[in-house]
C-alpha cells in the first residue's frame, strides 16, 4: 500500500515537473500571404532580441510556392513584434498566440546603388502589413497609438517642452488608450509615454525618467522598450561632459572598474533591476567607441571586464559581442582576410600580400572621386612597389565599368570585384564608400581614419619605408 502511494506521489511529482518545464500555454500562430515576385524563395520571420547591436532571432521560415503563396507556422507563449527582413523594405506586425494573420507584401525590390552606398541606410518600413486589420486588434491599436503619440509629441514641441503640456499629453494618451491592457500593450504604452517625457526633460527631470524606467523594467521583445532605452541612454557619458558625473565615469573607464560602473548606475540612476542595469552598462560604454572621448582599447577592455562582472549569461555574451564589434578594426590589431575576383575571374585573398604593407581601397566605379583616387594610388604603387601592395576592391559594381575606369593605369595595382559586397563592408566596418585602410607587413591595421590617398599619406609612407630600411 505504502509502495503504491509512493509511486503515485512520484508520478504526480513528475507530471508537475513536466508541466513546469513544458508550459501548456504556448499556442500556434499562422502568418500567411501571397506575392508571386518571391516565388521559389525562402522567407524568414524574425524578432529582435536586443537593439544595441540589432540582434535578432529566427521565429519561422516559409518556402514561397510557384504561385507566390507562403505560410509561417510557429509556437509562441506571448504576443510580440515580428518582422520580415528585406533588402530595401521591411515592416512589422504584432502577433498573439493562437491567432492567424493574412499579410500583404509589395513586390520584391532591391536597393538602388545610392541606397547601397549610404553608410546608414534604413529600409523603408512598408514591406509587411496586415490585410484588413481588425479595428479592435493589437495591430490597429498600435497604429492608432503611434499616430496619437506623434500628435502629442508635436504639441509638446510647439510648447517648447512645457512641463504641464508634456504631462497633459501623457495623461491624454493614457486616457484615450486605457483599453490597451494586455501585458505587451500596457508595456508598449508605458514605454512610449515615458519616451515622450524623456524627450522634453531637463537634466533634473531626467532623474524621474530613470526612476520610472527602472520600475517598468525590461521587455526585450517590445520595440517601444528599445526606442526608450536607446533614447535615454544614448551617449550618456558624453552628455555629462564637464559635470561631476563625467569625472566619476572618467575614473571608472580609465581604471576599467566594471563593478564600480554597475554600482554607479544603481546608485546614480536608481536602477536596481539586474537585467536593465547590465544592459545600460553595455550601452553607455559601447557608445564611447564612436564618441572618441576615451582610447578605443580602454573601451574594449571595459566591455570585457563588464562581461566578467555580469550575472546574466545573455548579457555576458552581448558585452563580448559589442567589444568585438567596436574593437574589430583597432590600430595594431590584425585585419580580417578578404576574398575578391580580379577582372579575369581569378580568385585572390588579401593574405597573399603579407610581407608587404597593404593599402586597401574599397570603392565603386560610379563615384567621381574613385577615378582621382586610382590615379594617385597607381603612383603610390609604382613608387613603393617593393614594399607596398595597393588593393582596390569594387563593391556593387560590374566588370565593364571597372575595366573602363582602370584602363591606362600601370597594371601593378590589384583590381578586384567583391563577390559579396554587403558582407565585405560589414567585416571591415566600411560604412562610407570609398573607405581606405593601411596595414603593415604583418597584416595589422596602421591607419583607418585619415587614410585618404593624398600628400599627407605619401609623406607617411616615405617615413615608414625610410625607417624600415
Amino acid at each position: 500500500m505504502q509502495e503504491r502511494f509512493i509511486k503515485k506521489r512520484c508520478a504526480l511529482g513528475l507530471l508537475l515537473m513536466l508541466l513546469y518545464v513544458c508550459p501548456t500555454h504556448a499556442a500556434k500562430i499562422v502568418v500567411s500571404g501571397k506575392n508571386v515576385s518571391y516565388a521559389g524563395e525562402t522567407l524568414e520571420l524574425r524578432r529582435y532580441t536586443e537593439k544595441i547591436l540589432n540582434g535578432s532571432e529566427s521565429v519561422a521560415t516559409a518556402k514561397v510556392g510557384k504561385e507566390g503563396d507562403f505560410r509561417f507556422e510557429f509556437d509562441l507563449t506571448n504576443e510580440c513584434q515580428v518582422f520580415l527582413p528585406g533588402d530595401a523594405q521591411r515592416g512589422y506586425i504584432y502577433v498573439e498566440p493562437g491567432k492567424s494573420y493574412v499579410v500583404e507584401i509589395p513586390n520584391k525590390r532591391s536597393r538602388t546603388l545610392s541606397e547601397k552606398l549610404q553608410p546608414y541606410f534604413e529600409p523603408n518600413e512598408y514591406f509587411f502589413f496586415i490585410q484588413n486589420p481588425d479595428k479592435k486588434g493589437v495591430n490597429m491599436k498600435i497604429i492608432q497609438f503611434e499616430d496619437a503619440f506623434d500628435f502629442f509629441t508635436m504639441k509638446s514641441l510647439a510648447s517648447k517642452g512645457d512641463v504641464d503640456t508634456v504631462q497633459y499629453s501623457i495623461n491624454e494618451l493614457n486616457r484615450i488608450f486605457a483599453d490597451m491592457n494586455t501585458k505587451f500593450q500596457k508595456n508598449y504604452k508605458d514605454y512610449r509615454c515615458l519616451l515622450l517625457k524623456a524627450q522634453f526633460s531637463d537634466p533634473v527631470q531626467m532623474n524621474s525618467v530613470y526612476s520610472e524606467f527602472a520600475k517598468l523594467g525590461v521587455d526585450k521583445t517590445n520595440p517601444a522598450f528599445w526606442d526608450l532605452f536607446n533614447n535615454v541612454f544614448y551617449n550618456l557619458i558624453p552628455n555629462t561632459l564637464g559635470s561631476e558625473d563625467f569625472y566619476v565615469f572618467k575614473k571608472i573607464i580609465e581604471t576599467s572598474n566594471a563593478k564600480m560602473l554597475l554600482m554607479h548606475i544603481q546608485e546614480r540612476y536608481k536602477i536596481t533591476d539586474v537585467e536593465l542595469k547590465e544592459l545600460v552598462a553595455i550601452k553607455i560604454v559601447g557608445d564611447l567607441a564612436a564618441a572618441e572621448i576615451f582610447d578605443n582599447k580602454l573601451v574594449v577592455k571595459m566591455l570585457q571586464n563588464l562581461s566578467a562582472a555580469m550575472t546574466m549569461a545573455e548579457n555576458k555574451e552581448l558585452a563580448l559581442n559589442v567589444a568585438a564589434t567596436v574593437g574589430s578594426t583597432l590600430v595594431g590589431e590584425g585585419a580580417p582576410n578578404l576574398v575578391g575576383n580580379d577582372l579575369n575571374g581569378k580568385k585572390h585573398e588579401l593574405n597573399e600580400f603579407l610581407g608587404k604593407y597593404i593599402y586597401l581601397n574599397i570603392c565603386n566605379s560610379r563615384l567621381m572621386k574613385t577615378e582621382k583616387d586610382l590615379k594617385i594610388l597607381d603612383r603610390f604603387q609604382q613608387t613603393f612597389d617593393s614594399q607596398l601592395q595597393v588593393v582596390n576592391i569594387f563593391v556593387y559594381d560590374e566588370k565593364e565599368n571597372v575595366e573602363k575606369i582602370t584602363k591606362g593605369l600601370s597594371g601593378k595595382m590589384q583590381v578586384w570585384l567583391a563577390p559579396e559586397s554587403d558582407v565585405l563592408r560589414k567585416i571591415y566596418n566600411a560604412r562610407a564608400i570609398p573607405s581606405y585602410y593601411l596595414m603593415d607587413n604583418e597584416g595589422k591595421f596602421v591607419l583607418l581614419r585619415k587614410a585618404e590617398p593624398n600628400d599627407e599619406l605619401r609623406y607617411l609612407l616615405l617615413n615608414i619605408f625610410d625607417n624600415n630600411k
